[in-house]
């Protein structure tokens, strides 16, 4: 029986448009010195975060009564870090549509890839609870993170 293709199977194993340099901290590895899986769906968050605010499509400071939610997330490990590091996360648009978009994630130690990561966001209004269409910004923007 052939596995089912995931999402996180097509992910290019290369670097996406937009990066982040993220530092490994001493706090960020496990009983084993290497850093903890817990960790890199963080890193993932802080690369949306910086991308979302440099885009200036959603405003990070304070909260607005719409926004993207996390419909789904996962991860793939490639590689064990250790410290001291410091990984390049990268990210990518792989499908947007009226009411989601959903990104891709590499992460890089140099030339190594030690992580990947897909997710799918639903835009939302936060008091209903209900998924609504994308701010037309929103669509403009990122379509230029296209892969």
């Amino acid at each position: 029986m052939s596995r089912k293709e995931r999402p996180i199977d097509q992910i290019p194993l290369i670097q996406l448009p937009y990066k982040l340099v993220q530092k490994v901290a001493w706090s960020d590895l496990d009983a084993f010195a290497h850093v903890n899986h817990t960790r890199y769906p963080v890193y993932f968050e802080n690369a949306r975060t910086e991308f979302f605010s440099e885009l200036k499509v959603w405003n990070t400071d304070h909260i607005d009564p719409t926004g993207p939610v996390v419909h789904e997330l996962t991860m793939q490990y490639r590689s064990q870090v250790r410290f001291p590091a410091t990984l390049e996360v990268t990210i990518g648009i792989t499908r947007l549509s009226s009411r989601k978009f959903e990104m891709a994630c590499t992460m890089w130690n140099e030339k190594d890839c030690v992580c990947t990561g897909y997710g799918e966001f639903l835009w939302i209004e936060f008091e209903k609870a209900r998924p609504m269409r994308l701010p037309e910004g929103m669509i403009r923007a990122l379509e230029s993170f296209k892969v």
